[in-house]
Parts: C-alpha cells; structure tokens; sequence
C-alpha cells in the first residue's frame, strides 16, 4: 500500500549499503546538518493528497508526522545494524531492515529481498469438509425438528 510505498522510498539509495559507522559509501554522513529531511513537507502533503485529495494538515501536524517518520527510521536502522553485527558484517543490507520490519512491525517492503513470497494458501483437508458437511446436516435437521414441533 501508500505506507510500503513511502517506506520504500525513504529507505531506497540510503540504506541499501550504509556502513556500520553511520556514513553512506561516499563518506558523507547520514545525520549531518547539510543532509536532506527523510521526509519533506512537501513529500508529506504529497502522499495525504495520493491518500485523502483535497486534505491538509495543520503545520504542528506536519512537524509531528516528519519527526515520527524519522524516529522510526532511526530505530529501525539502528537495531537493523545490530542485525548486521549479529551475522558479523559491517555493512547493512536491505534484508536486514526487511528482517526487522517483518518480524517487528510486520511491514512487507515490496521489492526488497531474495524470496518473493507466493500469498498462503490454507490447505484443503478433506476429513475437515466432511465433519463440516455433517455438522451443518445436524444444525439443519435439528431446525427441521423445532419447525415441526411448533
């Protein structure tokens, strides 16, 4: 959906290869004052009018939205990096976002990982089918029986 979308942006490019130490490939770091908003008023506003057209937030709103957005990136791209260390790497990697996003919040970044997952199928267990063929044989004889005896 728009969350995966938007999650998926902000972490596209910046976090794909990021070293433990906190600094991009390039050596510039991700939390200096000369680094660009993880999400912009104006990105904001963006996704409200994909989401709610014609909609707007009142600036104490906008301000509270960007800060939680970026709260939680720094948390995920923290305990992500201990992720990294955990499997004795020093560099982050999508998957190890993706493993905490799915394990902890339950997010599914399309795109990102080795293994597209088909959707779960519920198998289909015959002797499940009968016991409830018969139960609904019972409930439908049992209100046959209370119509007749009124």
């Amino acid at each position: 959906g728009k969350e995966g979308k938007l999650l998926g942006e902000m972490l596209e490019g910046e976090l794909q290869s990021v070293n433990m130490s906190g600094s991009t490939p390039n050596n510039t770091s991700l939390y200096s004052a000369d680094s660009r908003e993880l999400l912009s008023n104006a990105k904001l506003n963006e996704l409200l009018q994909e989401v709610v057209p014609g909609e707007t937030l009142e600036p104490e709103v906008e301000q509270f939205l960007c800060e939680h957005a970026e709260e939680f990136v720094e948390s995920v791209t923290e305990f992500a990096c201990k992720l990294a260390k955990h499997r004795n790497s020093n560099t982050l990697e999508a998957r190890d976002i993706q493993l905490h996003l799915e394990k902890t919040w339950n997010i599914r970044v399309p795109g990102y990982g080795d293994d597209p997952r088909p959707a779960k199928r519920t198998a289909v267990n015959p002797v499940h089918n009968q016991r409830l063929q018969q139960v609904t044989k019972a409930q439908q004889q049992i209100t046959q029986q209370h119509q007749q005896q009124q």
